[in-house]
């Protein structure tokens, strides 16, 4: 028996119907490089009902993904300093590579290690997730939403410090200043650390070359006081404006890497959004849940007294909360008025679909019978 006209090699999951190759007689699909932009929002809502749910339900995985998303990050965090803090040559330079060698790297750890929960995606993920419930279903996804809000930005914080304090601290990696035989940590010290008699000529010594002498070797702690101090005395409604800033972008990464559908595309997706905000100077929560308290700990507060964690939640880490949140939603409502209505037109077509072949299946069943 002669074969097909036309030998069809489809994907399953192609987005289009085959196309004709001009070299021969042979429709080919080769695998689809991305997803459209409603059924990208559907993965959103899906991920955003998962979320609520989990925290619902089984509220300590929750509690361990958050804590995961932010030791993670962390880890990408800890290489920008160790990086981008040492670069020197220029601010330019040194803001560049702070930002694209090492943080979007965290980024690219939790979002392909699915399941971890960053609070500042979380932000976009439960804000759709609430706007696409059933009117009967709404309230159990708010209280979902609110609670795990308050949960997972607690466990990013832990999970931030507790990786600077383990991986970074501890093992001597940064270093900390010991002034008039004063440790700023108290009791618990670790094994690295430069002493001066007294506050003044550590001041003296900070503001000289400190961070650039003997190869940049302490640029690192540099960074993070430098950081620190920055964020804990910047003017409140400029807190909350870069954290805008710096979440739509965020969300905007997360966005983009659930268009693409290969590891190498995901990761550039995620690259591009983060190393703009980053190198532009705006502020994004977890990092700064990293920053902040490591330039404390290692004595930041004896450069500046205004280094401080009084000044850190009020100054930053509320403000940018509050940005965060306005920030994803940026996103969030144009994104849901633009694709819910080929989002909604894809569920009835489906539904249609299954409605269709269940019917043939009964009418096959009623021949038979």
């Amino acid at each position: 028996m002669a074969g097909p006209k036309h030998k069809i090699l489809c994907h399953s999951n192609a987005h289009t119907e085959p196309r004709p190759m001009a070299t021969e007689n042979t429709y080919v699909n080769v695998k689809r490089v991305f997803n459209t932009q409603p059924e990208v929002m559907g993965f959103v809502v899906n991920v955003g009902e998962v979320v609520n749910l989990r925290m619902l339900n089984r509220p300590m995985m929750s509690v361990l993904l958050g804590l995961q998303a932010g030791l993670l990050l962390s880890f990408g965090v800890l290489m920008s300093c160790q990086v981008g803090g040492r670069w020197g040559s220029s601010v330019g330079v040194n803001n560049f590579v702070f930002a694209g060698f090492g943080i979007p790297f965290g980024l690219t750890f939790i979002v392909l290690c699915q399941g971890c929960e960053l609070i500042t995606a979380n932000y976009m993920f439960c804000t759709f997730a609430c706007l696409a419930a059933a009117p009967e279903d709404r309230a159990e996804q708010i209280k979902g939403t609110l609670i795990n809000w308050f949960v997972c930005w607690w466990m990013n914080i832990i999970g931030a410090i507790l990786h600077f304090v383990i991986f970074a601290w501890q093992t001597c990696l940064v270093k900390s200043f010991k002034v008039d035989g004063d440790l700023y940590s108290g009791h618990v010290e670790n094994s690295c650390m430069i002493s001066y008699p007294n506050r003044r000529t550590l001041r003296a010594d900070f503001n000289a070359d400190f961070c650039s002498k003997n190869g940049f070797a302490n640029a690192n702690m540099c960074k993070l006081i430098k950081a620190a101090k920055g964020k804990c005395t910047q003017h409140w409604g400029t807190a909350l404006i870069r954290g805008v800033g710096c979440n739509w972008m965020v969300c905007l990464a997360i966005w983009l890497q659930m268009i693409a559908t290969e590891p190498i595309s995901k990761f550039i997706m995620i690259w591009l959004p983060i190393e703009l905000f980053i190198s532009s100077g705006f502020d994004h929560l977890v990092v700064n849940e990293f920053l902040i308290p490591g330039g404390i700990i290692i004595g930041g507060t004896y450069v500046d007294s205004r280094v401080n964690w009084g000044n850190a939640f009020w100054f930053n880490f509320i403000p940018v909360t509050i940005g965060s949140i306005i920030g994803a939603w940026f996103l969030v409502f144009p994104f849901w008025i633009v694709n819910k209505d080929g989002w909604e037109t894809k569920f009835r077509r489906e539904a249609e679909m299954a409605a269709a072949k269940a019917e043939k299946l009964s009418e096959a069943k009623a021949v038979d019978a």
